[in-house]
């Protein structure tokens, strides 16, 4: 029979070791498969980001194109026989527009949950798609109407007279580059430089493309016509827009000029109330601002020399931009510096108040104040500490509250633990209806905080020669 006996508990021991390890696997089974499933959705997330944002692009180059498509189409046909294309396009800019702002939402500077993320790249999913089914309503309602109207030979007659006349600007748009090349930088023409030569290989294509109408339309295939007179036409509109881009560049290059004028007389300015500042205001970042847009100031053509305006003022713009946000950082720190230095006494003040007043707590009842408010307390001393040695009267500042924090927290624990006490429990027993047992504190007739006062003598050595302390409540 005993060993009958050794043979059952060996079995529950393996049993138990059994059930112990199954238990194990299955924690350690969820634990991964939950891990697993974070790893799979955090994916899952970033697919559908990339998704959105390859959507987002494939339809606002959609609507861009519809837009120049429109704009040819009322050209050719007029604007009442387009307008309710014009619809189209604006219901599409609509959905296009909403989806950038919830992009924009996605990649500010506030953080997002993973809902939202998830809400919002979705919706952009969606709004792209209803963008590019107006677009496609568009398109063929374009389509429809110009082959109607470009399988004619007047029609192609008139797309060859607009190539002939784009042809004869393009020289003076040739010797504009060429006089324009005596004043500007090479990096400032870059933009217009090859534009008449991309002009006349444009207007090639449109010659070739109004033959093969011809042909089609001879052939009596209309709609293969209209395919390629609308191909010629458009070569003929890309070849107006960079014989354009020639002309008015000048204009624009004298708008920039006169841009850089007053950015320079400003960043001369601010580089002057820069340096004024005190040194230690300056060190660092200021400093490092200040030499960046000295350098683009310096590094600006001489008069008389080549110039690049538009690339001149965006070197300018961005340097002034760094020093004025250096600048602003630099000021806010030291306003919330001298604010902190107001506020660092009334915080320290306030901090040593619940210090002490929960270290009274603490030293007053002894025994029944449990860990958590110990603990607290002994945080609470440290942060105080910290605050009196920190140089930095911000960070000074936020010890000195965390120190009142943690000893309001530690007093509150403190007076929760004595009260549990007063109710027949301490810190380490807190399920009701617990008592102490026997004589001693057990049979003392003073409960309460009295009571507690004394637990607290008793395990602090204060009664230990006192002798039996039953007789003092006899």
């Amino acid at each position: 029979m005993p060993g009958m006996g050794g043979a059952a508990v060996v079995g529950l021991v393996t049993g138990a070791v059994l059930v112990v390890t199954v238990l194990v696997a299955v924690v350690v089974w969820s634990v991964r498969r939950r891990r697993g499933r974070a790893a799979d959705a955090a994916a899952e997330l970033d697919r559908l980001g990339v998704r959105a944002g390859s959507a987002l692009v494939r339809a606002d180059e959609r609507a861009r194109l519809a837009e120049d498509e429109l704009a040819f189409a009322e050209a050719e046909l007029g604007t009442e026989a387009t307008a309710d294309l014009a619809g189209h396009v604006r219901r599409a800019r609509e959905h296009v527009g909403e989806a950038f702002h919830l992009n924009q939402l996605l990649h500010d500077h506030v953080p997002d949950t993973d809902a939202e993320r998830r809400e919002w790249s979705a919706r952009i999913v969606g709004l792209c798609t209803d963008a590019e089914a107006v677009l496609d309503s568009l398109e063929s309602g374009l389509a429809e109407r110009r082959r109607t109207a470009r399988a004619t030979p007047a029609a192609l007659d008139r797309i060859a007279a607009e190539v002939e006349k784009v042809r004869g600007a393009v020289p003076a748009a040739r010797d504009d580059v060429a006089e324009l090349a005596t004043r500007y930088a090479p990096s400032a023409l870059r933009p217009v430089a090859d534009n008449p030569a991309q002009a006349d290989r444009l207007l090639e294509f449109a010659g070739r493309g109004l033959a093969a109408a011809r042909r089609k339309l001879d052939d009596g295939e209309p709609t293969q016509a209209a395919a390629t007179a609308r191909a010629a036409e458009e070569s003929v509109n890309r070849a107006q827009g960079l014989l354009k881009a020639v002309r008015d560049f000048e204009a624009d290059a004298l708008t920039a000029e006169a841009a850089l004028g007053a950015m320079v007389a400003e960043s001369r300015s601010e580089l002057a109330q820069a340096r004024a500042l005190p040194a230690p205001q300056r060190a660092g970042a200021v400093d490092a601002a200040a030499t960046a847009l000295q350098s683009a100031l310096d590094a600006l053509p001489a008069p008389g020399a080549p110039q690049d305006p538009v690339g001149s003022l965006t070197q300018v713009r961005q340097a002034n931009t760094a020093l004025d946000d250096a600048v602003r950082r630099r000021l806010e720190a030291d306003d919330r510096a001298r604010r902190a230095t107001a506020q660092l006494a009334p915080a320290l003040d306030d901090a040593e108040r619940q210090v002490a007043a929960a270290r009274a707590v603490v030293d007053d009842y002894r025994a029944p104040v449990g860990p958590d408010a110990r603990t607290r307390l002994a945080e609470a001393q440290r942060e105080l500490s910290a605050a009196r040695s920190l140089s930095e009267p911000e960070r000074a500042v936020d010890a000195a509250r965390r120190a009142a924090a943690l000893a309001a927290e530690a007093a509150t624990l403190a007076h929760r633990d004595i009260a549990r006490t007063h109710h027949g429990q301490s810190w380490g027993t807190q399920h009701a209806g617990h008592r102490p047992r026997g004589g001693g504190m057990g049979g003392m007739g003073g409960t309460g905080a009295f009571g507690a006062v004394l637990g607290g003598m008793v395990l602090g050595g204060i009664l230990d020669d006192i002798g039996d302390m039953g007789d003092l409540f006899d």
